[in-house]
């Protein structure tokens, strides 16, 4: 065994190891692992990086390790040199955990990242690659911004987790320059913040936190996602050389030490003539977002914003405004303004953070010509306000979903592309009747199928194969992915890992492919990783067709010994939940929902939110609908957060199913 914590090892042998004290650190950033790890290391820039693991697949390693390492150096390099500060810790060591809950934890000197995220299979799409650059260069922003300046108390636990977001899309860009990085920002974080925003169970950016022992109730989309998004608004209106300037100051001021966010304002606010204090009153510390009404008039367009909660809210940002070939901004103080135009162009696209209730002209355009708009970042901006106003109820599943299958073929950007994706499954799955989705599936087999073959990359490929395995239903479907994974057919130019075989026989299995359970054993007989053979054992009885074997297996998640490894746990839910085993599923919505306190008490930080997700992410019907009002009302003593949770994560399903009056 080999061990790693926060400082250098003074002596490692012989069945024990001896740690330097480190700098000044926040008793949370503590790190300490031992186990049966293999170590690599690399030199960059004068430093050595140590990467701790235990993947058993050496060509997976070697694919990875110098990608990883060279991440790391860039992102160090960065922010030595916008932040003026050389790297606060002595040494820098991250360790890959095959099941670990989190995408990453920031400990000084040694990060823990989660294994599957960070060693990609060779036919990893755009997405994770992003995905995994975005994550190092966020633990990396954490040395200085969490680790050498830390919260005073965790109401401010969201600002170390907003700049190591914010620094991290500024890290990314240089080392993808073929990836639009605007685009990349707007679909990285408004889809996931709105998610949140747009319900009942919306929650401020700073909150007020009483006991520490529910510090892990604050974190969540708003701020990972919403405070990144306000971050950005903050930088636009001080400038973006005073914003770095003053961070410098806070940075400077206070290392090794602790701040608060009303200080960083302060500094912040003798930079600008703005009233930043009022700004951060509204974004900040209050929940929601605004709904911005465009309407069109002969030659001019009025843009009015309401405060969805009727509390008389105005949330001051600067608006963009697309009207056709023409561009227009205005920074919006009040309730509403008026922006002239020369001519009445065919759409109006806003811009800003909100739910923009569209015209109908530009629906229509929208839901008729989306695809040919030019630009990509108005291209994805247009996608999301569609899905936004679809969801609010003003636009038509139908329709939506004819756009989509006509946009997607001749996507060319792989962001909106897999926006589109993740769109088509939810308007197959979750939008649509047990008829609908018959009717449509053997045209959704067919799309992605067929465009698979039509794809140059293997992370292209890979996309599409995804969502095939997702919307397969026909026998003849389900016989080609058996074909696939017993290795009788390839996918030209895609190939598949055993992370890829063990997630076909999982989908073989819930849709009870004949076959099923032989797939099974001899998928978890030919399983070389351990840790991964450990995970599909831990699985198999959330996806047996037996409901009792299934019950048995959701009655073993009330031991906390059987919660364990989180992600496991989080991903038997998802298969028990699944959409082909709602109709059963039903009964596990109340007991689920009454374990959530205990949950909070014993599992980490993301696991109450993730719980609620997925016991609820396969259901909309009227029974669930029903047992999750049910237990809202008999939980009337449930903390604030928790209720929160519940109405975000049941968003989808109440709207599917409103309170007949």
């Amino acid at each position: 065994w080999v061990a790693v914590a926060n400082g250098r090892a003074v002596t490692d042998g012989n069945g024990s190891a001896t740690f330097a004290e480190t700098s000044p650190l926040s008793t949370y950033l503590f790190a300490f692992a031992a186990g049966k790890f293999q170590v690599e290391s690399g030199e960059r820039n004068g430093r050595t990086l140590r990467m701790f693991h235990r993947e058993t697949d050496k060509q997976k390693v070697a694919r990875n390790r110098d990608a990883i390492f060279d991440l790391h150096a860039r992102a160090l390099a960065w922010l030595e040199d916008y932040t003026q500060i050389k790297y606060p810790w002595d040494k820098l060591d991250f360790l890959m955990v095959p099941a670990f809950q989190f995408g990453g934890m920031e400990h000084a000197g040694a990060i823990f990242y989660n294994a599957p995220s960070m060693l990609l299979e060779e036919s990893a799409t755009q997405n994770q690659m992003l995905g995994r650059a975005s994550t190092i260069s966020h633990e990396v922003a954490h040395m200085w911004f969490g680790d050498l300046v830390t919260m005073r108390w965790f109401n401010d636990v969201w600002t170390k987790e907003v700049f190591a977001n914010f620094m991290a899309a500024k890290i990314v860009n240089p080392s993808f320059p073929e990836v639009n990085h605007e685009l990349r920002f707007l679909l990285d974080h408004y889809p996931s913040a709105y998610e949140i925003d747009r319900t009942q169970g919306a929650n401020p950016i700073r909150q007020p936190l009483e006991n520490l022992d529910d510090a892990g109730t604050l974190y969540g989309n708003i701020i990972y996602d919403k405070a990144p998004i306000v971050m950005r608004q903050l930088e636009t209106i001080t400038g973006e050389v005073p914003f770095r300037d003053g961070l410098r100051e806070y940075l400077k001021r206070f290392s090794y030490a602790n701040a608060t966010w009303p200080e960083l304002i302060e500094i912040l606010d003798k930079r600008t003539p703005e009233d930043l204090k009022s700004w951060s009153k509204t974004w900040v510390e209050e929940r929601g977002r605004p709904e911005i009404r465009i309407v069109r008039h002969d030659q001019s367009i009025s843009i009015a914003q309401r405060d969805p909660m009727n509390r008389g809210r105005v949330w001051p940002q600067q608006i963009g405004l697309l009207a056709g070939a023409s561009a227009k901004s205005t920074f919006l103080r009040g309730r509403a303004e008026e922006i002239k135009l020369a001519d009445n162009p065919g759409y109006v696209l806003p811009s800003g953070y909100g739910l923009f209730r569209l015209d109908d002209l530009t629906k229509s355009y929208l839901l008729a010509k989306i695809e040919t708009i030019s630009d990509p970042k108005v291209r994805g901006a247009a996608w999301l306000d569609l899905w936004e106003n679809f969801l609010d109820g003003q636009v038509q599943r139908p329709d939506l979903l004819r756009a989509v299958l006509r946009a997607l073929p001749v996507e060319r950007d792989q962001q909106i592309a897999s926006l589109l994706l993740g769109y088509m499954d939810r308007l197959y799955w979750y939008y649509s009747t047990v008829a609908e989705r018959s009717a449509l599936t053997s045209t959704l087999e067919t799309l992605t199928r067929e465009t698979i073959s039509t794809k140059t990359t293997a992370g292209e490929k890979s996309a599409w194969f995804s969502e095939f395995r997702s919307v397969a239903m026909t026998p003849e479907a389900l016989a080609w992915i058996a074909k696939l994974w017993s290795r009788e057919e390839k996918i030209e130019g895609l190939p598949l890992a055993e992370t890829d075989e063990i997630a076909m026989a999982l989908t073989l299995a819930v849709k009870e492919a004949p076959g099923w359970r032989d797939i099974l054993q001899r998928q978890l007989a030919r399983t070389q990783n351990a840790d991964r053979r450990d995970r599909l054992t831990f699985l198999l009885p959330f996806v047996d067709a037996d409901p009792a074997v299934r019950e048995r297996a959701f009655g073993s998640l009330k031991r906390l010994e059987n919660r364990s490894h989180e992600p496991w746990v989080l991903d038997a839910l998802r298969y028990l939940n699944h959409p082909l085993r709602e109709e059963h599923a039903r009964r596990f919505v109340a007991p689920s929902l009454e374990m959530l306190p205990e949950i909070r008490r014993t599992g980490d930080i993301f696991f109450p939110k993730r719980w609620a997700d997925a016991s609820l992410a396969g259901h909309k019907s009227r029974e669930a609908a029903a047992a999750v009002r049910g237990y809202l009302a008999k939980e009337s003593s449930l903390p604030q957060r928790l209720r929160w949770f519940v109405e975000a994560s049941a968003d989808p399903l109440l709207r599917a199913n409103p309170i007949e009056r």
